[in-house]
Parts: C-alpha cells; structure tokens; sequence
C-alpha cells in the first residue's frame, strides 16, 4: 500500500497532523474474513462474526476475553467511552498476537461541548473532523492495532450530526484509507427515524440497535425504561438487511428469559436464540463478566443452527 493511498492529508485536517502515524496500515487490511459455518456475514462489509458477541464494557479481566476467543467466539464490542478508555486498552492487550483473527468492533461519538459552532458552517466541519479523527487515534493507541473492523458512531441521536457531510466524509476516508473496514452507528430505540433514513441514505455499513423478545427493557446501570414498536422495527431491521447493511443486536438479554413454547423452561438461552432466528441480525452482543457466563453463552452457539 503506498503512502501516497493513505496521505494524512487525504484524511486529517492541518491542525491533526500530530496524527501522521494513523496512516500507516497494516497490509493485514486487506486479509478477508474466511466464513466458516460457525460464522454470519455482516451484511456487505465481507466480515464474518460469531453470532454472539463478547460484550466487553463490563469486564477487566484480559483472560475473560482471551477465554471467550479460545471458546470460538470471535466478535469483540468495546468503545472509547468505557473505562474512560481503558477497556481498549483491555481489548487490546487480550488480542495481542492474534489481531487477524479476531474482529473488533469499538465505538466514538461527538460531544456538544466539543461542537461550539454546532456543525454549522466551515468551523463547524473543522471541529467535527477534529474531535472524531482524535478520538480514532485514542482508540487505535489504545487497542495497539492500525485498523479497527467496525467504527461505530455511539448513541447516535441527533440525524444533523449522524448525517452531516463532514462525519460522512470522515467515517468514508476512514473506510477508504484502510483505517476502517467498514463504519456504522449505535442507538436506541427513540431514534428509529435513523436507521430509517440510513435504510435510504445507504451510507452506514452497519447499524446496532436494542433488540429482544420483549420489546423493551431496564437498563441495568440507571434504571431507565425503553420500549419500542416491535413490529417497525422489525420492519426497519428487515430493510436493512435487504440492503447488505449489518445488523447487531443490543440488551439481547435484557427483556428477560424467553420461552418459545410452554413444554420449555424459559431461559436466557432461549431469549438469545429467539433474536438470532432473525435473518436480518449478524450477532447478538452480551456483556460478559465471569467465565461462567461464557461458558454459558459459547455452549449457545453449538445449539444455532443457520
């Protein structure tokens, strides 16, 4: 790959050129993930996950994960908020030797106090560019690796700034330039309207959203409630599918055990398999804490069937 491909001119604004060593790009870039019958394709992008997902946010034992990998779990969440970034760092250190092999997906957002022109105008572009190209390198120092699978924009919830020209333009260098394989965003269900819009824009590779046999749940950390009409979103979910976009379900486990029937014991178990019987959903993310639970979660994946 020449240097000329991936210029951090091409890529970063004047005042981000402190970034220069982003641009250097393994030529592990260009390796495919190999499918195998374990694996699902995510949409378009030609990478194959698991159907389950560590969820990395509630952990910082590095053997969790490098357990969770020997179990052939392969699909790794994490983001630049978690830990203030340390579970980067974590994901980082556990994926040491093995980076090929493993796919992560991790996330950035911006912050309104880091918008004073609010996106608008020429200044407004420039600090968009500024704050999601810093958080990119943060993120790459600290997973130690030159690409990052899947950039997901974080909770996105406002359309202007998830589909404002300068943060298109950022996550398509970004893809372009081999720094990303693919980009996407993060939400909750009070935004449907934009995976909807994504569903026609077509811009974002993937899109992760909550999704359970309940339609709704408590979050474990605040206690707020969401819940959302399953049946749009269903709807919405199928689009995207039907486009090559990705799709990887949130808070699978959050609605509760699930019973598909009443000669069965309801069970998380049977509320992870009911979100993968979905064709349109690549993976199912679930925190993990302790090696029990992924025990458990891996010995889910021999009872998938495709």
């Amino acid at each position: 790959m020449s240097k000329k491909n991936i210029s951090r001119k091409e890529f970063f604004t004047k005042t981000l050129t402190a970034l220069a060593g982003v641009s250097l790009v393994s030529n592990n870039m260009n390796r495919l993930f190999v499918p195998g019958p374990e694996l699902k394709a995510v949409g378009k992008t030609g990478i194959f996950v698991s159907p389950i997902c560590f969820g990395a946010p509630r952990t910082n034992d590095e053997s969790l994960i490098k357990y969770a990998l020997s179990k052939g779990i392969n699909f790794i969440d994490t983001g630049r908020a978690y830990a203030n970034g340390n579970n980067e760092k974590l994901v980082g250190k556990a994926v040491a030797g093995i980076r090929t092999n493993v796919v992560i997906q991790s996330k950035i957002r911006l912050e309104e106090n880091e918008l004073p022109s609010k996106g608008k105008g020429r200044k407004g572009s420039v600090e968009i560019r500024d704050s999601l190209s810093k958080k990119l390198e943060a993120s790459l120092k600290a997973l130690n690796t030159e690409y990052i699978d899947i950039l997901l924009y974080h909770e996105a919830n406002d359309e202007k700034l998830l589909f404002h020209s300068e943060t298109m333009k950022f996550f398509s260098d970004m893809k372009n330039g081999r720094i990303i394989k693919a980009h996407g965003f993060s939400t909750h269900n009070d935004f449907m309207n934009l995976p909807e819009r994504n569903n026609s824009e077509g811009f974002y590779n993937v899109v992760m959203v909550p999704f359970n046999h309940k339609g709704s749940f408590v979050h474990s950390l605040t206690g707020s409630y969401s819940e959302w009409d399953q049946s749009r979103l269903i709807s919405i979910l199928t689009a995207a599918w039907e486009k090559g976009i990705g799709v990887i379900a949130m808070k699978t486990c959050s609605g509760g055990k699930y019973a598909p029937s009443v000669t069965v014991e309801p069970s998380y178990k049977e509320a992870v398999l009911w979100v993968l019987q979905h064709k349109f959903i690549s993976s199912a993310s679930i925190a993990m804490s302790n090696f029990d639970q992924v025990d458990e979660n891996a010995d889910w994946l021999r009872d998938w069937k495709f």
